[in-house]
């Protein structure tokens, strides 16, 4: 594909006013996958979206692909050179794609590729996906080909991130206003919290009555092993002071931290950097949300931003189960009144 200046910025702006009025994750992934085609005049694409687990990518959408090519990828993992590349934020641009190993298979070979350009899918510096674009001539594309891919490529993680986002935004007052059993909340809130920011895990742990301690409440992403490596002794613990004394605290390096009271655990379950706030009620710091990353990660104004939200959200949470717990505990009392007064009138 060959055009002016003026075709590509054309093509990026149609590409961009088509996925703005797209709210669901399926249709952003197959709008972009047709905008890249057309756009490049090829007739195969891909993208390929991070799981959970944040190792493993995922199909999410295929124009021009045989399913058991599709079924191959869906098997393997984000550890192929070509995927770390792209992960790493790299545009990996492959001119015999027999040649990689992770494409040797016959399902990949049916399928008569020939040249590939990974491009990361990116949003806030981090890597949600991979989008293969096949070709014919990888040498062929021009610098300015690249970058109006690149810009669709960009486009289309921001959709998806906005569609998350609001997904993310009605879990947590789904959350808020659903239930009034605490655990219930805080389990909602952190895990459309953990989800958002694209973390391994979190806990939300809460000051105990003597004021040493920060007993675990709610966790997700972690394993069990993890959570029962027991409560958080503040004269052990610095960073969890500095916390309630209103602090944030972005912790790049965890082993490298001497205020973390459980390095060891926190290695063996493969974190590596967390981001920790307080949890206030009436200018009072009461509890720490900390969430974990699997990768070093320093952690910017919108991910702290963020996490201060969704701690808010937190706080209130806990404030309304309060009030219901209270008001739940006096009407019980009247109840009692009510039982009581009625059997004096009877006896009467």
């Amino acid at each position: 594909m060959k055009c002016s200046a003026e075709g590509y910025l054309m093509t990026v702006q149609n590409t961009a006013h088509a996925l703005s009025s797209v709210l669901q994750e399926a249709e952003i992934i197959q709008l972009l996958l047709e905008q890249v085609v057309k756009a490049l005049s090829i007739q195969k694409a891909l993208a390929l979206l991070l799981g959970r687990e944040k190792d493993q990518l995922l199909v999410a959408g295929a124009l021009g692909l045989g399913d058991a090519y599709l079924k191959t990828l869906s098997q393997g993992s984000s550890k192929s050179r070509i995927h770390q590349s792209a992960l790493s934020g790299e545009l990996v641009r492959a001119a015999a794609i027999d040649l990689e190993p992770e494409f040797s298979q016959p399902e990949v070979m049916a399928e008569c590729l020939k040249g590939l350009v990974a491009v990361p899918m990116m949003v806030r510096d981090h890597v949600i996906g991979v989008l293969h674009v096949y070709v014919d001539r990888v040498e062929e594309l021009q610098p300015e080909e690249v970058v109006m891919l690149q810009a669709m490529t960009d486009l289309g993680a921001l959709a998806l991130e906005k569609v998350r986002l609001r997904r993310s935004l009605y879990r947590v007052a789904e959350a808020v206003s659903s239930s009034q059993e605490l655990e219930t909340m805080l389990q909602r809130v952190l895990e459309a919290a953990v989800d958002e920011m694209w973390l391994k895990g979190g806990t939300i742990r809460l000051l105990g009555p003597k004021g040493n301690l920060l007993r675990l409440v709610a966790a997700y992403g972690l394993s069990e092993t993890y959570r029962a490596k027991g409560a958080v002794h503040l004269e052990k613990s610095g960073i969890d002071a500095r916390v309630l004394m209103g602090e944030t605290v972005v912790l790049h390096d965890i082993q490298g931290e001497p205020g973390f009271e459980y390095p060891r655990e926190a290695a063996e379950e493969g974190i590596l950097s967390a981001l920790a706030v307080p949890l206030t009620q009436k200018k009072k710091n009461f509890g720490v949300i900390h969430v974990y990353s699997a990768r070093p990660r320093h952690f910017g104004p919108v991910a702290v931003t963020f996490l201060k939200s969704m701690a808010g959200l937190i706080s209130l949470a806990i404030l309304n189960a309060q009030l219901y717990g209270t008001l739940k505990a006096r009407n019980k009392d009247l109840e009692l009144d009510l039982a009581d007064w009625y059997r004096f009138l009877a006896l009467g």
